[in-house]
């Protein structure tokens, strides 16, 4: 059957209709499906010492500039009232980013580690395989440090419907680690959320730093 001109606006309202509540559902409640979200504890007393380490995403580009700082661990530090450490670095990429960390977990000795890497490796199409081992030594070396890792992830590029690669995932799963699934995936889904469809703008880094404290305040989302 050939649909008419009418009949095909109608469809391709739908179709977008149907992907902005999709998105809205995914943004208003991530499921966070893993069994060491309940064991992750916040001290307000001894609140512990948290590294946000990173790329860009972490940095905060897009919201970041020399006279403002709406990167997600500068809001989350306020949510909290305890000092996040920023240590984003624009277009780093996983192999550096492991060497660097180890110089990071022996200046701060964190308690708390938020990782978010992997995103410069996917627009130089590396192999899922060398990034998915790249983070797993990082993810090593700082659970042989004591510390406590949090795993974001971040969409695999010139998708239709953003999400996480499944590395991500298959990582947190078979090392342990607390996973936030599609965290970024779902605020760059949102044209008024982006800055340039790759970093958040204001708003989207605040969501982001919200959910996170959630998390770690042992909230449910």
């Amino acid at each position: 059957m050939k649909l008419g001109k009418f009949e095909i606006v109608i469809l391709l309202i739908a179709l977008f209709a149907g992907l902005h509540f999709y998105n809205q559902s995914r943004l208003d409640k991530t499921a966070f499906e893993n069994e060491h979200f309940s064991t992750f504890f916040y001290d307000e007393e001894n609140p512990p010492v948290i590294v946000a380490f990173g790329d860009s995403l972490t940095y905060g580009t897009g919201a970041r500039g020399d006279k403002i700082d709406m990167s997600y661990p500068a809001l989350l530090s306020k949510l909290l009232g305890n000092h996040v450490i920023n240590e984003g670095i624009p277009g780093e990429t996983t192999d550096k980013a492991f060497t660097r960390l180890l110089g990071v977990l022996k200046k701060y000795r964190p308690e708390v580690l938020i990782l978010c890497e992997g995103g410069n490796d996917m627009l130089r199409s590396r192999k899922p395989a060398i990034i998915k081992n790249n983070l797993k030594k990082m993810v090593d070396a700082a659970l042989d440090a004591g510390t406590k890792v949090i795993l974001l992830g971040v969409p695999e590029p010139n998708q239709f419907f953003l999400k996480d690669a499944k590395f991500y995932r298959k990582l947190a799963e078979e090392s342990g680690i607390l996973y936030l699934p599609n965290i970024f995936s779902d605020v760059l889904s949102y044209d008024s959320l982006t800055k340039d469809h790759i970093h958040p703008n204001e708003s989207g880094y605040a969501i982001i730093a919200q959910k996170i404290y959630k998390v770690i305040k042992g909230e449910s989302l």
